[in-house]
């Protein structure tokens, strides 16, 4: 088994990887106060690449900065210094290690201390209970749906000319791309909601965007949970169906959240 895990492994898209290790994202909150990438930041992944793992991925790097998941999160966008993005770059591909960035948008699920006027597939609001902490959304409309689209795909573009090696859309853990999927958090009634072909259209439109933006041999992935686990959610069996078209369109790789497992096939 362990001959198998140092062997490389070619991507879909062509790329290889070192070997089959594979650091999953946590998010480090080590950004500056202003959303930059720290020194501190820049350490920490020098010190993951020398570790020897094949692939690191970065946790939360938000496409908006107006809409963070934590006070501390990295923003990839027009403000975002590039130099200090490329410092990181360099540190975390030392070693010939791939180091993908995490890109996200929290939807609904941004603090109300950071973020007073969240938005969301539709206004509803999270479980009860946590209001006190995340102010009721407003439903997005259809320009902003295709706005936070190219957001990501400038990040996606963003990230590639700084250094680093691929990207992984955050579509688990409640955040917006798992927002869109779920029948519980999007009732909407236009394209973008109702069937589950409605509801996967908006992860299908990030990926094609950022495809688009950084051309056909750079790894895309997606971090997906397999269920929302509660009744009248996103199930098992429509996670199945969002993995099938994502791989039809060319997905490199694809992490379920309900085991901590990297499937790269």
């Amino acid at each position: 088994m362990g001959s198998i895990l140092a062997q490389p492994l070619r991507l879909p898209c062509g790329h290889e990887v070192k070997n089959r290790f594979f650091k999953s994202a946590m998010s480090e909150v080590l950004g500056t106060i202003d959303h930059q990438v720290s020194k501190e930041l820049v350490g920490l992944y020098r010190q993951w690449a020398l570790g020897g793992a094949g692939v690191l991925i970065t946790g939360n790097v938000m496409v908006d900065r107006t809409a963070l998941g934590e006070p501390r999160n990295v923003v990839f966008d027009e403000k975002t210094d590039a130099s200090k993005v490329a410092m990181w770059a360099s540190a975390a591909t030392a070693n010939n290690t791939d180091c993908w960035v995490q890109l996200n948008h929290p939807g609904k699920q941004s603090p109300n201390a950071i973020n007073p006027d969240p938005v969301a597939p539709s206004a509803i609001p999270l479980a009860k209970g946590l209001d006190a902490f995340f102010n009721q959304p407003r439903e997005l409309t259809e320009q902003e749906i295709k706005s936070i689209v190219e957001k990501f795909a400038y990040a996606a573009a963003f990230a590639k000319d700084e250094g680093f090696t691929g990207v992984q859309i955050h579509g688990a853990h409640g955040y917006l791309v798992n927002q869109f999927l779920s029948p519980l958090h999007n009732c909407r009634e236009d394209e973008w909601g109702g069937s589950i072909e409605n509801r996967m259209r908006f992860v299908k439109e990030v990926y094609r965007a950022i495809r688009a933006e950084v051309g056909p041999d750079f790894p895309i992935g997606i971090k997906l949970n397999s269920a929302d686990f509660q009744h009248g959610g996103f199930t098992e069996e429509e996670s199945i169906q969002v993995i099938i078209a994502l791989d039809k369109l060319g997905m490199d790789c694809r992490n379920f959240r309900s085991v901590e497992l990297s499937f790269f096939d």
